[in-house]
């Protein structure tokens, strides 16, 4: 009897393969995460990418360790804004102020926007006694900011002329620093953070052209802004820190020192 030919074994892909299409999938899987981000930090990006071209043998490149989880999960400053942002529309909701009371995200954080009518009377910079338990709530939500804050005053363009406010200057001014100080005496934020200023009539968001404008215009604007973010390029080692002059020195002379 003829012996039965044996079959071949190991018809499958080579081995060489199997890597290939691991190292394919990671990459796709790689390039999916980074797509996922809301902001992707370029430098952060670059590093990774410079890791990535290294460990591939693609290229030489400057390499980097990414935290990944920070960037998932974003910076502590959105997070931030995303906290602050919740907690104080549901406040203005819980207390109907939605037509007094405006909360917007902006580029450097978030903005309130209270309008005059409701924190002040007409022509005067003191806390009306009605409101002061809600802007008490709002403090307390400010003060948990770790950024800046800064309070601006505005007016409506009638004039005014009393001996406390000459002009509407005087009165946005006011106006500001009052909430501020109620920020810092009720909030207890560290006043380097804080900051006020007044617009007078001079940054209006609606034209004066009658009563109801008018009374948009007069507000008070809190501005909680993002601390800024790290130098993106740090000091190689053993580069010197730039040296500031010193006002009256001589930048070529050598042994000036500061008076």
């Amino acid at each position: 009897m003829k012996a039965k030919k044996k079959k071949k074994e190991g018809g499958g892909a080579p081995g060489w393969m199997v890597t290939y299409g691991d190292m394919m999938s990671l990459l796709l899987t790689f390039f999916v995460m980074l797509l996922s981000y809301s902001s992707t930090d370029i430098f952060k990006f670059k590093q990774a990418m410079g890791s990535l071209r290294g460990a591939l043998g693609v290229m030489k490149s400057e390499q980097g360790v990414v935290n990944l989880p920070k960037m998932m999960i974003g910076s502590r400053s959105q997070q931030q804004v995303e906290t602050s942002t919740v907690r104080l529309k549901k406040l203005i909701k819980q207390e109907h102020l939605e037509d007094a009371i405006n909360v917007e995200r902006t580029d450097k954080g978030l903005l309130i926007r209270i309008s005059s009518p409701v924190l002040f009377d007409l022509g005067k910079a003191e806390v009306k006694p009605d409101i002061r338990s809600i802007l008490g709530k709002l403090v307390d939500i400010i003060s948990k900011w770790e950024g800046p804050v800064r309070v601006e005053g505005h007016t409506d363009d009638l004039p005014i002329h009393t001996a406390q406010f000459p002009s509407n200057w005087e009165l946005s001014a006011a106006r500001a620093v009052k909430v501020l100080r109620y920020i810092i005496e009720k909030g207890g934020m560290a006043p380097k953070n804080l900051s006020a200023v007044g617009y007078g009539e001079h940054h209006p968001i609606v034209p004066n052209t009658h009563a109801k404008n008018r009374a948009q215009n007069r507000r008070v604007e809190i501005h909680l802004e993002m601390n800024a973010d790290p130098p993106a390029h740090p000091r190689p080692l053993g580069q010197e820190a730039p040296q500031t002059l010193q006002e009256g020195s001589d930048p070529l002379d050598k042994t000036s020192r500061p008076h």
